[in-house]
């Protein structure tokens, strides 16, 4: 199933849930989205161990993530949070956005941003997705391109935390935290950068499934649009 709006009434869970990242499917918890976040966490923390050689850690053996607790547990913490929310939000928005101006291109009509909202639309959309081959075959590309959105916008936060927990230590005089926290600062600007190129990868692919919306199913975005003018 892809592109469903049925689990938020923000419009930003099922979006990123069904279009953007594959992780959160009907195999349920723990998925590959929160076993890859456990990873980037554990990671991170015997990066900060090696760098201050504070600590040595081993890493748990990924192939048997769905039985540690050292995997689980991280990323059942992260999950509950909003933290890759906020990271996706203004990537999120600039997809949506983008979405719901071309459908409304598409019927030829003056657009009314406050009429014609992504929360009115994106059923229309998801619709229009599910039943035609041809635009199905562009869920494959937003899956590969989505999971690498996620794991970027978890990259940031993560390693965002890790620099603030770094430059905490060096604050209170241990200087060895300095360079763990330089090296989490720059992943956090190649994360943020990664961001950026799939959310502009995103948007071509939402681009690419307009065009087919708009050469074979122009009269039902016409509908939709008269339905919300009355």
């Amino acid at each position: 199933m892809s592109l469903t709006p049925e689990n938020s009434s923000s419009g930003w869970p099922s979006f990123g849930e069904h279009f953007i990242t594959p992780e959160n499917s009907s195999s349920g918890w723990p998925s590959f989205g929160e076993h890859f976040t456990a990873a980037i966490i554990l990671i991170y923390a015997k990066l900060l161990g090696g760098v201050t050689g504070w600590w040595t850690t081993t890493l748990p053996d990924f192939s048997k993530a769905e039985f540690l607790p050292s995997i689980i547990v991280p990323g059942a913490l992260y999950y509950i949070t909003p933290f890759r929310r906020w990271a996706n939000a203004p990537h999120h928005k600039k997809i949506s956005e983008s979405i719901r101006q071309g459908l409304v291109s598409i019927s030829g009509y003056p657009d009314q941003p406050e009429r014609y909202t992504w929360k009115n639309l994106r059923s229309l959309f998801f619709t229009l997705i599910d039943q035609d081959e041809s635009l199905k075959q562009k869920r494959s590309l937003a899956y590969a391109n989505g999971a690498v959105w996620s794991s970027c916008a978890d990259s940031t936060v993560i390693a965002l935390i890790f620099f603030l927990v770094a430059l905490a230590f060096y604050f209170i005089g241990l200087e060895e935290a300095f360079p763990a926290a330089m090296i989490f600062l720059i992943i956090v600007a190649v994360s943020i950068f990664g961001s950026i190129v799939c959310t502009k990868r995103q948007v071509e692919i939402a681009i690419e499934q307009l065009e087919i919306i708009g050469l074979k199913y122009r009269t039902s975005v016409e509908k939709r649009l008269n339905a919300l003018d009355q």
